[in-house]
């Protein structure tokens, strides 16, 4: 059967529940870089499903992956072993942070966040915890306790974790500043806010907060499910800044678009979880370890993360010299294919604009459009999306100045 636009909308407007900024487009297949809609128009692929198509679309070793696992087996309990499983591990341990060698697997993100909050929190036996003014860590109700916008939690205010307390993002004084920081259990930070507008942090910034964390017995997560698995030129972001994180979190490419979410950690922290204390249903499931393999085998054997470097610097100094010079742009900034561009007016005109000349991309706040390109991006598709944007941009210009 298929569906025209208008039935799509109308069906998903009276049955799915209105939790989301849509937007006006249907896409029904995707091909590498680019999608199509119900009525076979293509666009660039600028969103990737918020970050997971970090492949694209129809990535050979992905399908092959999941083909082959489906025609074994797709369920199997993580409390019963898998050979899947085992080989996901084993490959997984050899790309973590130096020691961050144990592993609980999810279905998302946010579950792998929900994770982390538990180990650092029965580790330590502390109370608190510091998270970021921008952050974004999820909407589950732990996940959401460290998540700083007042949007998502004014609702849930009285029920999410108390233990909570903001620090400005990129200050490290503002971390120390009136705390006795021996009662901290744990810093969450992520090494670039994503949904805070792609915020890189001062050069000093991670180093400083590991320093404080050692000085005083706290422990460092740090968020890569929007930043790692080579988004930025390196397989984890924090690595631009050489430092180790005690507890990491890794979710949307992960499963090459099956849902998955991991927290790794020390074993010794990881092993304080009790059996039954936190467990998965589908967490680990064969399906997702066989593609999440085949993705960790793209990013370290196909020259994926290469191609971030050369394509990333590449298209930031494109949106740069091109798009930047708009009247109505503020800033152009990123790292490797993590990128924004941070207008002087409201984004939505000027998005809605580039999804009708063929490019769909995302957004942060009142103001940003955020761009988390497949890392398999071209020069050539990268050069037509700026020029996309800048018609965008130019059509705000005319129009609407």
């Amino acid at each position: 059967m298929n569906l025209t636009f208008e039935e799509i909308r109308g069906l998903e407007e009276k049955h799915l529940a209105p939790t989301y900024q849509k937007m006006p487009v249907a896409i029904k297949s995707g091909r590498g870089c680019k999608v199509y809609d119900v009525n076979g128009k293509e666009y660039i692929d600028f969103m990737t499903g918020y970050g997971v198509a970090i492949l694209g679309h129809g990535y050979p070793r992905i399908i092959d992956s999941i083909k082959s696992q489906l025609e074994n087996i797709a369920v199997v309990h993580s409390s019963v072993y898998s050979e899947q499983r085992a080989l996901f591990l084993k490959k997984l341990v050899s790309i973590t942070p130096k020691n961050l060698s144990a592993a609980y697997l999810s279905n998302s993100g946010a579950e792998a966040i929900e994770a982390a909050l538990k180990v650092v929190l029965k580790a330590t036996k502390r109370k608190k915890i510091i998270a970021m003014t921008g952050a974004y860590h999820g909407k589950t109700l732990g996940a959401l306790s460290l998540t700083f916008s007042e949007k998502y939690r004014k609702a849930f205010d009285d029920i999410i974790y108390k233990g909570v307390e903001f620090a400005e993002y990129g200050n490290l004084e503002a971390v120390e500043r009136g705390r006795r920081l021996e009662e901290y259990a744990a810093i969450f930070v992520e090494p670039i806010q994503g949904e805070g507008g792609i915020r890189l942090p001062p050069e000093d910034y991670l180093k400083g907060l590991r320093e404080i964390a050692e000085k005083n017995g706290i422990l460092l997560v740090v968020d890569e499910v929007q930043s790692g698995l080579g988004r930025t030129g390196k397989m984890w972001a924090h690595e631009h800044w050489n430092i180790v994180p005690d507890v990491m979190t890794i979710g949307k490419g992960i499963g090459g678009g099956i849902p998955m979410g991991v927290t790794v950690a020390r074993p010794e922290l990881m092993n304080v979880l009790e059996v039954g204390e936190h467990t998965s249903t589908m967490g680990g499931n064969p399906l997702a370890c066989a593609a999440g393999k085949a993705v960790l085998d793209a990013l370290t054997e196909d020259h994926i993360i290469e191609n971030v470097r050369e394509v990333g610097s590449y298209t930031m100094k494109l949106l740069s010299e091109e798009v930047g010079r708009s009247r109505i742009v503020k800033e152009v900034r990123g790292k490797g294919l993590m990128m924004a561009v941070e207008l002087r007016v409201r984004f939505l005109e000027v998005l809605f604009k580039a999804i009708e000349f063929g490019l769909l991309t995302l957004y942060s706040g009142k103001t940003v459009l955020r761009m988390l390109p497949p890392l398999i991006l071209s020069k050539e598709e990268s050069a037509k999306a700026a020029s996309i944007l800048r018609e965008s941009l130019n059509w705000y210009e005319k129009s609407k100045i």
